[in-house]
């Protein structure tokens, strides 16, 4: 088994990286997005399986446990084995917020307690890829992103689904399905809401400007004063 192993945030990467040091640095795993997720909240507390209007914020964390879906399981597995022997690891995901918690949140889940180098690179051609090896840092560096990454994941957890709860319990009579709320999409929907309603509400005024020919040498041109405050009286 190899003592040091490369951890990827996809296979495109993986691709690249490989292309650019071989197995220089290990074997070369690509994570394919969260591997890691949040428990449910009944996880925390088998209370709030029942959907109810209360604020779901458990004592400490949520926990988290593999993802499941499409080949998760089987990228997640090979990482694991492969974290049974290595020594060190190189997160060379996205060098973002959610690229930290990507790669780090698969050791922390699995108490991985070997060496852990980050590698950032916002270009993905060879010559980057072996300068970010090179000028790779310990991980511990970077710890309040993931720190960072950590909080905002754990707030959305527990303000979208106590929120889309809320919603679905007390507005949703009637209604078909689950009212989400959530930090990106119900902002953004509000945004759209608020300009369909200026659209829907708008009232045409008659309004006036001021255009003046003006004449030189070379011909004439037009100058338009148009204020801010519209012009209402002719």
């Amino acid at each position: 088994m190899a003592d040091q192993i490369v951890i990827t945030e996809k296979t495109s990467q993986a691709k690249d990286v490989r292309a650019a040091v071989g197995a220089r640095y290990g074997t070369i795993l690509p994570a394919e997005g969260h591997l890691i997720d949040l428990q449910e909240p009944e996880d925390a507390d088998p209370a709030w399986k029942r959907w109810s209007a209360i604020l779901l914020k458990p004592e400490g964390l949520y926990g988290t446990r593999p993802a499941a879906g499409g080949n998760k399981a089987a990228k997640l597995a090979a990482i694991r084995e492969a974290l049974r022997s290595a020594k060190r690891v190189w997160l060379a995901t996205d060098c973002d917020r959610e690229g930290q918690l990507i790669g780090q949140e698969i050791l922390e889940h699995y108490k991985y307690r070997g060496e852990v180098m980050r590698v950032l690179f916002t270009a993905q051609d060879s010559q980057t890829i072996r300068n970010a090896f090179g000028q790779a840092k310990p991980n511990s560096e970077y710890a309040r992103l993931y720190a960072a990454a950590v909080a905002r994941r754990q707030a959305d957890q527990i303000y979208n689904l106590s929120l889309t709860r809320t919603a679905t319990v007390i507005l949703g009579q009637g209604a078909r399905g689950v009212i989400g709320v959530g930090r990106v999409k119900t902002p953004t929907l509000a945004i759209v809401c608020k300009r369909e309603l200026e659209l829907r509400n708008f009232v045409p005024v008659t309004y006036y400007e001021v255009v003046a020919t003006a004449t030189v040498a070379s011909g004439e041109f037009k100058m338009r004063h148009a204020p801010q405050d519209r012009i209402l009286k002719k």
